[in-house]
């Protein structure tokens, strides 16, 4: 997972800067969320205004209310929330119904759901969807919101990827299976296998899967990896390995923000002390379970290439790895590897 903010196609739409992993403070499932964001029940102390009921007018004053709380990227923020309270194809349709009246129960609404970005709800939790390249994903506390840089190594795979050959590929930590379900639309004659520790995770990822008629393709597991997959996957060997795992090192949490430390699951944050920890266990994995001349793609921290690198130059001819090249995501940082099984 990545450590950025939003940007390019996927930023028009952000109404949040999303950051990067932190250590987690809990070893299980957080308990469901519980909001009053999404029941419409939540309290509103908005002062009145002289704006008339319009959207120009909600946006106008919910826009001078971000700026004085220091809600980042004020604008994107109403303009998300009254599309998705108007039922809009998408925000940039806002702009077409600038002089549109809101009836009560509208207006109700996008206080109430204003008010939780008020207090740092990323804006994706509060719409309960987001477009992942040419998918539309449900999205829920605390499921790791998919990031734009994932989009690329999305991209970069499918470049690489033989459509006219059958794939069997794993994923590791599928999130909102934002990455498997990319994948297999456009990858016809692939199959995957997803495993994620959290158990709402994993719940999503197949209530999205069903959403865009992939459920057929995709074998979804719970299950916490440590040096082993579950124990049905034994022998089994895969084409492709692919994995946006917890990277960021622990010293960053200070620095991240409310949106990302309150309501993402920390636990899809932490990479230890050096961001490491997890992308280890994934070589390890990698070396037993891929085919030969199978490939590992992992997303990084922009540090992380050369040290990665480094340690398959001293230890991936005993995990039968060799390090093939890193990739520059749309900051122009290094950000994704790839690796081959020899």
């Amino acid at each position: 997972m990545m450590l950025s903010s939003s940007s390019t196609r996927a930023a028009a739409r952000m109404g949040v800067k999303l950051l990067a992993r932190v250590v987690p403070s809990r070893l299980t499932d957080p308990p469901p969320f519980n909001s009053a964001c999404y029941s419409g029940s939540a309290g509103s102390a908005i002062a009145q205004t002289p704006f008339p009921a319009t959207v120009r007018g909600t946006q106008e004053k919910w826009i001078k209310r971000f700026e004085s709380e220091s809600i980042p990227e004020p604008e994107t923020s109403i303009v998300n929330i009254i599309a998705h309270v108007l039922e809009l194809s998408g925000p940039s349709e806002v702009g077409n119904h600038q002089n549109s009246s809101l009836n009560d129960a509208q207006m109700a609404k996008i206080e109430a759901l204003c008010e939780c970005r008020l207090a740092r709800m990323p804006i994706q939790y509060i719409v309960r969807e987001w477009d992942f390249r040419d998918l539309t994903l449900k999205m829920i506390p605390p499921v790791f919101i998919p990031r734009p840089e994932t989009e690329e190594l999305v991209e970069l795979i499918l470049q690489q990827m033989d459509n006219e050959q059958e794939t069997l590929f794993l994923e590791i930590g599928c999130g909102t299976g934002a990455i498997s379900l990319s994948l297999l639309k456009h990858a016809p004659k692939a199959s995957g296998i997803a495993i994620d520790q959290s158990r709402i995770a994993c719940e999503l990822t197949r209530e999205n899967a069903v959403s865009v008629g992939l459920e057929e393709r995709l074998r979804i597991f719970k299950h916490k990896m440590v040096d082993n997959l579950p124990e049905e996957l034994n022998g089994q060997q895969f084409d492709m390995i692919v994995s946006n795992p917890p990277y960021v090192p622990s010293m960053l949490i200070p620095s991240l923000d409310p949106e990302v430390k309150i309501y993402e699951d920390l636990r899809a944050l932490d990479g230890g002390n050096d961001g490491l920890t997890v992308i280890k266990a994934i070589l390890r994995i990698a070396g037993r379970y891929l085919r030969p001349d199978g490939v590992l793609w992992l997303e990084v921290d922009s540090t992380h290439p050369p040290v990665i690198e480094e340690f398959l130059t001293k230890h991936g001819d005993l995990m039968g790895l060799r390090f093939m090249a890193s990739y520059k995501d749309l900051f122009q940082k290094d950000r994704f590897v790839e690796i081959v099984k020899l």
